[in-house]
């Protein structure tokens, strides 16, 4: 047995084929993923502030069998958003998008629902050097969908695609030696290091497959054949389900891998579903009637305020988990209007983050003071700054004095998904503005989101756990890793004590470091902080054996009755 690092753990501890649930629980802990703790196990619901339930069976691939439900068969599912634009895991901003990806590919490692971490295209691993050094011993006979062989070069080609193309997942290796000077060794076909400038107890986390992960692992060959935009559409992985069909902004049509290497514990292959259809709808009602009306099986996003409807249906239910996200008015900084701190600060105190809830999502939501979310609870403070809180006397004040009284702008908002932002329009309209909406399709609004080509937005993080996700991203300078920092917010203070938090494993200086960032955020405003909402999905009862972990929309094990 080794001895513990500075972090608490030792090699051993975090050496594969399986981390036990304790040293995971505090891998978590030190990676910010706590908040998941009390939600992935059980029954896989929560009831959370939407009062809802989940009824479904709680298995997850490699931990148990599936009890009902019968093998074969297409699920019809509807996904909230006007088109599906990029499979390609590290180029992946929007949440909805990996929701599909993960179904499509593998990571090196992946967390099950009983907090272990588990090989996935890895079959076993040690932590060496001080904990600076992972060898990864890989799964042979894995084939990618296109046929070709997966070995350990495909492992070294996705993380130096990842860091040199400079992809939004990259920052999630930021601690990772230069890939070019012993950063990825390839020892053998089926042997891979990763060596570290220094212990990164997370990074077993970071390696797992789920949102914003670096080492999601992509086909070279695939990317080289067929180009990257054609790749980012119709993505060859290693995954349950392939990608046959692809017609963006009209339908995605999810194939079973017949030679998917992970089967249940009776040796079943795994997917048990023959294929999903998958058809993008970014009407909150057309979705919920189409799921009520058996048109489809299955939705990944039920809106908030459209979950009574579900509630109150025969034949469908809800899956709740805990929301770990924020959401807030984006203002963006390019425009004169909002500029200065005090114009951003008038405005957020005109906002009653209560009645628009209320009026926006029926009540469905927390209203958010900051940034970091109340699953995250390991960090999570009731107690913080109110700069923000409603007062229209105040904010008026502020408004006036920043010289923006009047002044007229636009909300970018997706077409079929208004409700909130008419809420915010008709509070800031109370306030003297003179506001309009201004809506476009999906794939517009992402474009223009990202270009900074728009006034404001109401918009946020929509499934990063881990405070670091959530943030790091979003407000580091946007020349040096804010790569999602679109409002285009400069703060020193904050892009350096985005970097210190980086640097703690110690839990306690890691949450002092972190509140004292969203303090800050609070403070300098770059969105004005709006709602948490919790992660539904909603299936009907002919679907069984789904797992809801929060965010994620793993269908490998669901089954369809009858």
């Amino acid at each position: 047995m080794t001895a513990p690092d500075d972090s608490g753990f030792t090699e051993d501890d975090l050496s594969g084929p399986v981390i036990d649930r304790r040293t995971t629980v505090k891998l978590l802990a030190a990676a910010g993923v706590t908040g998941l703790a009390g939600c992935t196990g059980g029954d896989g619901g929560s009831g959370g502030d939407g009062g809802s339930t989940d009824s479904t069976e709680d298995t997850q691939s490699g931990d148990s069998t599936a009890s009902s439900g019968s093998m074969g068969g297409r699920l019809s599912a509807g996904w909230f958003t006007g088109s599906i634009d990029v499979l390609d895991p590290p180029y992946i901003s929007v949440g909805q998008y990996f929701q599909i990806a993960a179904n499509v590919f593998n990571g090196l490692v992946t967390l099950k629902k009983d907090l272990t971490v588990r090989g996935d295209l890895a079959k076993d691993w040690t932590v060496e050097n001080d904990g600076k050094t992972i060898r990864f011993n890989l799964r042979e006979g894995v084939k990618f969908h296109n046929g070709d062989e997966f070995t350990a070069e495909d492992v070294k080609y996705t993380i130096n695609r990842t860091i040199s193309e400079e992809a939004p997942a990259a920052s999630k290796l930021g601690t990772l030696k230069p890939v070019d000077e012993d950063g990825v060794v390839v020892d053998d076909d089926y042997t891979v290091t990763l060596n570290f400038e220094q212990a990164m107890a997370p990074a077993l986390i970071y390696l797992t497959r789920g949102p914003g992960r670096a080492a999601t692992i992509v086909s070279k060959t695939a990317i080289e054949e067929m180009g990257a935009e054609e790749y980012s559409i119709k993505p060859v992985g290693t995954g349950p389900f392939k990608v046959s069909e692809h017609e963006v902004g009209s339908k995605l049509t999810l194939d079973k891998n017949e030679e998917y290497f992970e089967t249940d514990d009776d040796g079943n292959q795994l997917p048990y579903l023959d294929g999903i259809d998958v058809r993008p709808i970014p009407e909150a009602a057309t979705l919920v009637n189409a799921l009520r009306s058996g048109d489809i099986d299955f939705a990944n996003l039920v809106p908030l305020q459209n979950l009574d409807r579900i509630e109150e249906s025969d034949g469908v239910s809800a899956s709740v988990a805990p929301g770990v996200n924020w959401y807030g008015l984006a203002m963006n900084q390019r425009r004169d209007i909002f500029s200065s701190r005090e114009a951003r600060m008038g405005i957020a105190k005109v906002i009653d983050n209560e009645k628009f809830i209320e009026t926006a999502y029926f009540g469905n939501a927390l209203a958010a003071k900051g940034p970091i979310n109340k699953a995250t609870n390991w960090v999570y403070r009731e107690d913080k700054p109110d700069d923000q809180a409603y007062d229209m006397e105040a904010g008026k004040q502020l408004i006036e004095e920043a010289g923006i009284s009047g002044e007229s702008f636009s909300i970018l908002v997706t077409q079929g998904d208004t409700r909130a932002a008419k809420a915010m329009r008709q509070q800031l309209n109370a306030a003297g503005f003179q506001v309009e909406l201004e809506q476009v399709t999906s794939s517009t609004y992402w474009e223009r989101y990202e270009k900074g080509d728009y006034d404001t937005t109401i918009s946020g993080s929509v499934g990063d756990p881990d405070p670091d996700q959530s943030l790091y991203n979003f407000y580091r300078l946007p020349d040096e890793d804010g790569v999602w920092n679109w409002v285009n917010f400069q703060d020193q203070q904050v892009h350096d004590l985005l970097s210190e938090q980086r640097q703690a494993l110690d839990r306690e200086e890691r949450k002092q470091i972190l509140q004292q960032l969203e303090d800050r955020l609070i403070e300098q405003v770059p969105h004005a902080y709006l709602v948490h909402q919790n992660d539904i999905a909603a299936l009907s009862d002919s679907v069984s054996n789904f797992t809801h972990i929060p965010f994620m929309r793993d269908l490998s094990q669901v089954m369809l009755d009858g």
